[in-house]
């Protein structure tokens, strides 16, 4: 590292009351950041902003100390006009001209040397405010304009000029004038304000150190509800019409702070805590400080929601508010660490969600199998990865959350969760107001285990994908790396501990091995009955046994807890989908677990049976058919389609899986005119039902109306979604119609680019489209005279991730489609290049697949249906 041991990229540092840390966390000088000549050290922002008018100013006034003679100061900005820069040093100022680099580098260029000293940099600018749902947007909400900010990973540099790395942890301090009846909302209390002419100007209280991605601000004729119970001042803010929808949050937010904070060990460490529902929000939440803005869905509610529908939001809450410590408190050194952010994030909400709503079974779910999927792909990256744009920090990005995630809970599953919590407690108090690499927390976690964790973690997030592990009946247990049938991939090899539970000789037996050898040897397997190398599913990897051994362990199935009974079925399907074992295999133990007496197991089952759904065809549709309404139509019938106040979660998720399966596959009439009956009750009042329940009805209904009928139950639709108040509902209205006729296809496209859909659902709509088509020529059609308009309303992160999203599938014909289409845009389009290649990959794994086990799949309904009929 460029001089890092002779001098501290910080050493020049001081902030009063805080101490700056040396160490791993600075890197060497590289081409996209900015250099270590120069450090800011404290940045003053004034905003002149209107929420009804496009234009905006501003200045900002920025210390610095420039560490090395030079000419030229770095600093980012995108997309505005830079009219005044120039350095001051007492009463000497140094005019700068300013040239636009590459990776949003601003230098700003002096005619002679730049001593070493300190300095402040003052900027003029202005620009317009975005309109998508990046950087400083507008947001219009029922007919009324809303100014609101989302700045990770790499957009406070769109709203003004800045050191926008997460390196720089510095104070800041803002000012914002906008009209006088406007609600002006920042990360800190206010510390001033004035009003002018008609315009008022308020000034915060200077923040603690962070980095620019946490600045917030709001402006917008709000409404908003006082938080009680919290440490600190807190209010939620909401457009205006909508603070009663609050009293859910309000009610649990204290109790999900409270847990945290005894978990940490710390305090909050913030002077006020307040939300905000934002009507336009491309991510679920942000945990700006002191400012934690959420999709409205998540915080408009009603008083009182059902088991399933309180599940996000409170967990979203939980994970926002875990972000304070991890993130905020602590903050990753740069991008390719943001998993250290996401991943403990992700891990403290579920801990949350688990001591506070057991009801909810947080303990049941099996976070890694959100991961898998992704993270076998041949073209998948490493959790750290080189990071130098912002596409890079967001390519990948759902595996911060699920593989960290998943990382996280093995370790603790090593270890345990006190000494889990004792290496985190320390990791924070000894990095608090600092920055941090995954080395940091490596040292932490060693220093309370009997492990040698560092080695094991390296290997799970700096390669791609994971192992299967193969026990053979003699013992030898073998790894490589997991791919799908005909992928190419590099192989690896991994640290990976198993726990294992086994039976030999009549005995039950359970002991942890770390095996890191292509090949390992363990006597005590061999010729076990029975072996489960993955004790309460908590491993990252999938595992293979002797086909003898695994229909042993599934006649002793009692033996396994809930998670593990999935894991089996998990595990099995995965292997499916490897080529290493038949169809006949996965069924086995789907026919097993379906007669399960859990719901959640039964619903594994259901689960794993509705995957098959791409090996659905005309040529074996009514055979399929025919064994969903002899096996699961009774199940569900048993449960009935009304939800009691005495259901678990798991039963209510299990109702709603089973009759989105049998209602798109059964071909049942009576269960048709049902959902028609239930989507009309829902349209006249969307209180009488779940939402679960009520976008299920929706699509039967919509997909099995004839084309005379289509137009009048889309236009019943979308009236009812225009004067729906609840974002939920809202969704559930528009986001759960299933036609494919042409015109209502075309209505449902062209609703997308209409100020009814905001920019950051703008996607969905489309999505919703492509995946009630099994032909996309109608999609592709309008997309051919639209797509500029498209792109031009949607973020650029839904932009370069349309591909894979719209466009994956399991046709031939639709991925020639996709491909003809992409190769016109993209020219035009670079950012979706990544995007495409996601979706190419998806689509040809999914098409081999196909190959590889239509016939399988075909000779087991046949099977079955020879086998259910009456003897003659």
């Amino acid at each position: 590292m460029k001089q890092f041991n002779a001098l501290c990229r910080y050493a020049a540092i001081a902030i009063v009351g805080f101490f700056a840390v040396c160490s791993s966390a600075f890197a060497a000088d590289v081409e996209y950041r900015l250099p270590s000549s120069v450090t800011p050290k404290f940045q003053k922002i004034h905003l002149n902003l209107d929420p009804n008018q496009p234009d905006y100013s501003g200045f900002t006034d920025i210390d610095i100390t420039v560490n090395t003679l030079t000419k030229k100061v770095g600093f980012y900005q995108l997309g505005l006009n830079v009219t005044r820069a120039e350095l001051h040093q007492k009463d000497h100022v140094v005019p700068l001209n300013v040239e636009i680099g590459e990776y949003d580098i601003n230098w700003a260029m002096s005619s002679s040397d730049i001593a070493p000293g300190e300095y402040t940099l003052h900027i003029e600018f202005d620009g317009k405010v975005n309109t998508s749902s990046d950087g400083m947007y507008l947001s219009r909400f029922e007919e009324t304009n809303y100014i609101f900010t989302q700045f990770e990973d790499m957009h406070a540099r769109k709203a003004f000029p800045s050191f926008d790395e997460p390196i720089f942890k510095i104070a800041y301090q803002m000012s914002i004038s906008a009209p006088e009846q406007q609600t002006i909302v920042g990360n800190t209390p206010v510390q001033g304000t004035e009003i002018k002419n008609g315009v008022k100007t308020v000034l915060f209280e200077k923040t603690k150190p962070m980095p620019t991605y946490l600045i917030a601000y709001t402006v917008g004729p709000f409404d908003s509800a006082e938080m009680t119970g919290l440490p600190v001042p807190g209010r939620i803010y909401v457009p205006k019409g909508y603070a009663d929808k609050t009293k859910f949050v309000i009610k649990h937010t204290p109790e999900i702070l409270a847990s945290l904070e005894d978990f940490f060990g710390i305090k909050y460490p913030y002077k006020k805590m307040d939300f905000v529902a934002v009507p336009n929000f491309t991510h679920g939440a942000m945990e700006n400080v002191g400012l934690i803005t959420y999709r409205d869905s998540l915080l408009l509610l009603d008083d009182n929601p059902s088991v399933t529908e309180r599940s996000r939001p409170l967990n979203v809450i939980a994970h926002e508010l875990a972000h304070q410590w991890f993130g905020n408190l602590v903050t990753m050194a740069w991008w390719d660490d943001l998993w250290l952010n996401e991943a403990f994030a992700s891990w403290a909400a579920s801990h949350t969600m688990k001591q506070l709503y057991p009801e909810l079974n947080y303990a049941d779910r099996i976070v890694q199998e959100g991961a898998f999927g992704a993270d076998a792909s041949p073209t998948v990256k490493p959790v750290k990865k080189v990071v130098k744009s912002q596409p890079d920090v967001m390519d990948g990005l759902g595996l911060n959350y699920s593989k960290g995630e998943s990382i996280l809970q093995m370790i603790e599953s090593l270890i345990g969760t006190e000494k889990f919590r004792e290496g985190v407690r320390s990791y924070m108090n000894k990095h608090a107001w600092g920055n941090t690499v995954a080395d940091d927390l490596w040292n932490a976690l060693d220093s309370v285990s009997d492990f040698n964790l560092s080695a094991m973690m390296k290997a799970y997030l700096e390669q791609p994908g994971y192992p299967v592990i193969t026990i053979s009946k003699e013992g030898k247990v073998t790894q490589s790396r997991f791919h799908l049938q005909g992928a190419s991939v590099e192989d690896k090899t991994w640290a990976i501990p198993l726990k294992l539970t086994f039976e030999k000789n009549g005995e039950i037996k359970r002991e942890v091995v770390f095996v890191d050898q292509k090949t390992t040897v363990l006597p005590q397997l061999a010729e076990a009955n029975w072996v489960y190398p993955n004790d309460n599913a908590t491993g990252y990897f999938r595992w293979a046994v002797a086909p003898s051994q695994l229909d042993a362990l599934l006649n002793n199935l009692d033996v396994l807890n809930k998670r593990e009974k999935k894991n089996v079925l998990y595990n099995y399907q995965a292997l499916l989908n490897a080529g290493t074992v038949g169809v006949d295999s996965v069924m086995k133990i789907l026919n097993a677990l379906a007669k399960d007496n859990d719901p959640a197991v039964i619903r594994a089952a259901v689960s794993v049976l509705a995957e098959f759904d791409y090996l659905v065809n005309d040529d074996n549709k009514a055979q399929f058919a025919a064994l969903l309404n002899k096996d699961y139509l009774p199940l569900l019938t048993s449960l009935s389609l009304k939800q009691s106040e005495d259901d678990s979660a798991d039963v209510i998720r299990l109702r709603n899986q089973l009759y989105s399966l049998l209602g798109m596959h059964a071909n049942s009439k009576a269960l048709v005119e049902q959902s028609e009956t239930l989507a009309k009750q829902y349209i006249k009042d969307t209180s009488s039902l779940p939402s679960g329940i009520a976008g299920t009805a929706i699509a039967i209904a919509t997909k099995n109306s004839v084309e005379k009928d289509s137009e009048k139950w889309l236009s019943m639709l979308v009236k009812a979604f225009k004067g729906a108040q609840l974002p939920n509902v809202k969704n559930t209205l528009v986001y759960s119609m299933h036609f494919s006729d042409r015109q209502s296809v075309f209505k449902m496209l062209d609703l997308a680019l209409t100020e009814d859909i905001t920019p950051a659902n703008t996607m969905y709509m489309v999505v919703r489209v492509a995946r009630n088509l099994d032909d996309h020529a109608l999609l592709y059609e309008w997309l051919e005279n639209n797509y500029e308009a498209l792109f031009a309303k949607m973020p650029e992160y839904h932009v370069t991730r349309m591909p894979e999203f719209v466009s994956t599938t399991c046709s031939a014909e639709n991925l020639n489609m996709a491909n003809a289409f992409y190769k016109k845009v993209q020219p035009s389009h670079q950012s979706i290049a990544r995007g495409v290649e996601i979706m190419q990959d998806e689509s040809a794994q999914c098409l081999r697949l196909k190959a590889a086990f239509q016939a399988d799949f075909n000779d087991f309904l046949s099977a079955y249906s020879a086998f259910a009929k009456p003897a003659k």
